[in-house]
């Protein structure tokens, strides 16, 4: 296939709408794949071992870009916010065996990057993982990189701005990393809301001027140390963060009274976190193949949230928090003879609030949630074809809000994984999954908060615990040039969390329920096209349909697709992708329809130095997207044009200086949003 024929081919296939994978509920299992079998990877029993191409590597700049660029079957790759996903979770990221952060994946430099091993069926120290990608990169005992790198919109203010450095000497790596991002994409709106009380009230708004201006900034630190047998990592820093999200000019009409209400639409809504963090991890490897690994990850957070909404009165909003979250995890992996291999873990989790509401609703709340998880893992495995994987355990959730009792459950969790390969080329795997979770800490919590003349939100510290149950199935089948993968699962959640509206006289409560049954099933279809190194094609395609019933009651089902191709030319590269316009439900209830989507990018890469170019859903001024929650009492409709979904480029240069023997790129530091309780 000649190259004409090749550029002929992509823009045939740009013509095809597609769509990325949602994941709307927490999930227990995942899809699982296997990557196309030949020289470029290797299946294993629990994992495939994918080693990219020259050409991969050469035009790609990150961690996240070489797995996009490897294009393996049922996994997606989000490079801006640094997110791989299968089409029913998450997959943790490693490197060399240690759990690492979006940014640092995000600064690794793929010619260091030696191979990337995929577990679909995780066990041992990745038990506790859904999916696992761990980046094998070179180890290096002395020199040093400084990385600068910057990204400017075009369409919208976006800027993004990092440091790097490192510096290794022995088994020390030394790590520094410091950047700041900025933007304010405009967003003009409509909303339709009706207030069923018994005497119903309409509201239409609109916004004509937004601000919606967010500014992150971090600084961070790391020592660690890495022997054969022993690694240890010390990592602090902080980080700040504002957000606003004003509506300055627009309109605002309250109809249903003795005669209509006329407003300017005026909200003025401010966040503000300052962050501390610590991170701290331990490994020791001892004979015969066993391994402890213990890590504590934590931050104390000063959250500041403020939302003023102006009509013929001032609605107010004023809190303030201090927030600490804790993270402890340890695991105790022991081989045993014959192909047997057990695993025990221990996980912790801590999280502490102290709120203060003033303005219109002023209330003062302390919340203390923990969760203890213990997990024993099993797996066997008869050779290269069959896996059993077996993962009893128990959860122990606790929480308590200042003025109430303490609220508790004891659960049993269960995770079970079969895997039969009959050959290379075939791979056919099970999973069920039985867990529990309580309600988000932002809804548990007894605060009030006036929102306009009519709805008042309000915490619901009395909901229940809720189960999860979900079984799936995975076919994949793979030779050199194309592979194919099937995968089909359900998931049913007890006591999911809905919003219900209660009348209160001529006021409108909004509050929360765990009354509610969520099923959802998917079916997806995910095909990859490698006819030649230089050209590489990736299709998806799929159907979810969602069920909610008691509190809220709701039936939903899209059809979906999405492509995206990759072309290499010597120093160039050129790819495209597109989604298809698709509907979602989001948190159990509402609606929300995404338009359609595309994008352009050329990619220029010598030596340390490289530019991309990326062109978003070019000539494309119209794209909205729309959204309806209905409930008893309660009936609200919008759209919104926001400039993220239409016209928008951008440029980025990434510049890298070593000095002394070239070293691997640092692990560059994620800015992660601190959590938060407070009721908005």
């Amino acid at each position: 296939m000649d190259r004409r024929k090749i550029i002929c081919v992509i823009f045939g296939v740009m013509t095809l709408p597609a769509v990325a994978q949602t994941d709307s509920v927490s999930k227990n299992v995942q899809l699982k794949e296997v990557v196309v079998a030949g020289d470029m990877a290797k299946r294993e029993v629990d994992h495939i071992d994918c080693i990219p191409t020259p050409k991969q590597r050469k035009h790609a700049h990150s961690g996240f870009e070489l797995i996009r660029n490897m294009m393996l079957s049922g996994v997606n790759v989000d490079t801006e916010n640094g997110v791989i996903t299968t089409p029913v979770g998450t997959a943790t990221l490693y490197i060399n065996g240690r759990k690492a952060s979006v940014r640092e994946i995000t600064s690794l430099r793929p010619k260091d990057i030696l191979h990337v091993e995929y577990y679909d069926m995780p066990t041992g120290k990745y038990a506790n993982d859904k999916a696992v990608i761990n980046y094998i990169v070179k180890t290096y005992t002395s020199g040093g990189y400084t990385q600068v790198d910057a990204l400017q919109g075009a369409g919208y203010l976006k800027g993004d701005y990092n440091l790097t450095s490192k510096y290794s000497l022995g088994h020390y790596n030394v790590n520094l990393w410091a950047g700041s991002s900025v933007q304010n994409p405009k967003v003009y709106g409509e909303t339709t809301t009706d207030y069923l009380l018994d005497n119903p009230i309409h509201k239409q708004e609109a916004a004509y001027d937004t601000d919606m201006k967010s500014i992150g900034r971090y600084v961070n630190a790391s020592l660690s140390r890495r022997t054969e047998r022993t690694t240890w990592m010390i990592r602090s820093g902080v980080e700040v963060s504002t957000r606003r999200d004003d509506v300055l000019n627009g309109s605002l009409v309250y109809t249903g009274y003795t005669i209509p209400l006329s407003f300017t639409n005026n909200v003025l809504e401010h966040d503000k976190t300052i962050k501390p963090t610590l991170s701290l991890y331990f490994n020791r490897n001892f004979k015969g193949g066993k391994s402890l690994e213990c890590s504590l990850d934590g931050y104390y957070a000063r959250n500041t949230y403020k939302r003023n909404s102006l009509e013929d009165r001032v609605f107010l909003s004023d809190v303030k928090e201090d927030y600490t979250y804790l993270n402890f995890n340890s695991s105790y992996v022991m081989p045993l003879p014959k192909g047997h291999n057990l695993t025990f873990s221990l996980i912790e989790f801590l999280k502490i609030s102290q709120d203060e509401y003033r303005g219109s609703s002023p209330s003062l709340q302390h919340l203390r949630s923990s969760e203890s998880l213990f997990f024993v893992d099993y797996a066997k495995r008869w050779g290269r074809k069959v896996m059993l994987v077996a993962r009893p355990g128990v959860s122990y959730l606790a929480y308590k809000l200042r003025g109430e009792q303490e609220v508790t459950h004891l659960a049993p969790r269960f995770y079970s994984m079969f895997s039969w390969s009959p050959n290379q080329h075939q791979a056919l795997q099970l999973f069920f999954a039985l867990g529990n979770t309580f309600p988000t800490l932002n809804t548990v919590n007894a605060a009030e908060q006036q929102v306009d003349r009519v709805l008042v939100r309000r915490g619901n510290p009395t909901m229940d615990n809720s189960t999860l149950l979900g079984p799936a199935l995975t076919y994949s089948v793979n030779f050199k040039k194309w592979s194919a993968l099937l995968s089909t699962n359900y998931e049913y959640m007890s006591n999911a969390i809905a919003n219900v509206f209660l009348k209160d006289n001529n006021r409108l409560i909004n509050t929360y329920s765990s009354d509610t049954r969520y099923h959802q099933y998917q079916l997806l279809l995910s095909a990859t096209w490698k006819p030649m190194s230089d050209f590489n094609v990736k299709w998806e395609g799929g159907y979810d349909y969602y069920h909610v019933s008691g509190a809220a009651d709701e039936r939903l089902g899209c059809c979906y697709a999405r492509m995206e191709t990759h072309y290499y030319l010597g120093y160039f590269s050129l790819s495209a992708s597109a989604q298809t316009a698709r509907k979602d439900l989001m948190g159990c209830q509402e609606r929300v329809h995404q338009p359609f989507l595309y994008d352009l990018s050329a990619e220029w890469s010598h030596g340390n130095l490289s530019v991309i170019v990326t062109a978003r859903n070019l000539f494309i001024q119209g794209n909205e997207r729309t959204r309806s929650l209905l409930a008893s009492n309660y009936q609200c409709y919008g759209r919104d044009v926001s400039e993220r979904d239409n016209s928008f480029a951008s440029v980025k240069v990434a510049y890298s200086l070593d000095y002394g023997k070239k070293v691997n790129h640092s692990p560059k530091y994620e800015s992660k949003a601190a959590e938060s309780s407070i009721l908005k």
